[in-house]
């Protein structure tokens, strides 16, 4: 079973991250499963979300504590509290324009640029999902490309499919693993 963990703030599409991530699996006959924890719902509050992938049925339950992966939406929550826990060899990525050294050998991709630059709004979370298909290669560009369609039209965006496509793409292509 290969877990995530995902960190972020209100409004940066956290939840959706860890939605998009597991349909994609599934899409490709995989086990999973994803929910998100954070208390009052409002912009701007931390919000952490977990992802369980598995070729076999995932029985396991509650928040991922040791994660084999940990994405960092926004990483002025500070490093401690996002790689607590990390498997020893675990992978790391943040969205960041510039290396932070308290993450460590981290994968950086600026992923509100690109965001900003192909949806006009700093939700980052298609994007960065580009670096982790780079750094990580567990589901396929197109199991992303369709489960961010399928997501956004159920959620009543659909407009937002192609920027967002466009910005997983584009975080692929920058991300150097």
């Amino acid at each position: 079973m290969y877990e995530i963990r995902i960190h972020g703030r209100g409004g940066q599409g956290v939840k959706t991250t860890s939605h998009i991530l597991s349909r994609a699996a599934f899409l490709e006959g995989m086990k999973t499963q994803d929910f998100a924890m954070y208390g009052a719902e409002r912009r701007g509050a931390p919000v952490v979300s977990f992802c369980r992938i598995s070729k076999d049925q995932v029985l396991t339950r509650g928040y991922i504590f040791e994660p084999d992966c940990v994405i960092v939406l926004d990483p002025t929550i500070g490093a401690k509290a996002c790689i607590a826990g990390l498997k020893k060899g675990g992978t790391v990525i943040v969205n960041s324009s510039r290396r932070i050294k308290e993450f460590g050998n981290a994968v950086f991709a600026d992923a509100t640029k690109i965001a900003m630059e192909e949806i006009g709004k700093p939700i980052p979370n298609a994007a960065i999902l580009g670096s982790f298909l780079k750094a990580i290669n567990i589901v396929k560009m197109e199991s992303l490309t369709k489960a961010i369609k399928e997501e956004l039209t159920e959620d009543g965006h659909p407009e937002a499919v192609q920027g967002n496509v466009r910005a997983l793409q584009l975080c692929w292509e920058k991300t150097n693993v």
